[in-house]
């Protein structure tokens, strides 16, 4: 198994666990670095059960793929995820909750359900 099936199986696990949670999945090849965002900060900060799942989770994923390393982050992080490889919603998007959702897929997912937005724009003097 390479990382990144290795993570995606992971993070199914975890949506499974802690169907609360949601996550974004992003590989950065100049550091060797699977940078994973974890939302709501709420949880990633406090949920004692996550925090023990997730540093078992970065412990087998050192133990494995070394030199290769898993960076978790959240909203509050210097580290963003800007265009994610996947994404894992709890259960909003997918019909199939054992894959993760190609960012394409959620895009089309929204478009199609042609979302309006109201602008109010001021300005300041």
């Amino acid at each position: 198994m390479n990382p990144k099936d290795f993570i995606i199986a992971r993070l199914n696990e975890l949506r499974n666990i802690f169907p609360e949670l949601s996550f974004k999945y992003k590989y950065n090849p100049n550091t060797s670095t699977h940078i994973v965002d974890v939302r709501p900060l709420d949880c990633f900060k406090k949920n004692s059960d996550y925090i023990k799942y997730e540093a078992d989770f970065g412990f087998e994923f050192d133990n494995r793929f070394y030199p290769e390393t898993i960076l978790f982050v959240s909203e509050d992080s210097l580290t963003q995820i800007s265009n994610p490889e996947f994404v894992f919603n709890a259960t909003q998007f997918s019909e199939d909750l054992q894959k993760p959702i190609p960012v394409a897929k959620v895009c089309n997912i929204l478009e199609d359900n042609h979302f309006e937005f109201e602008q109010n724009f001021a300005l300041a003097a």
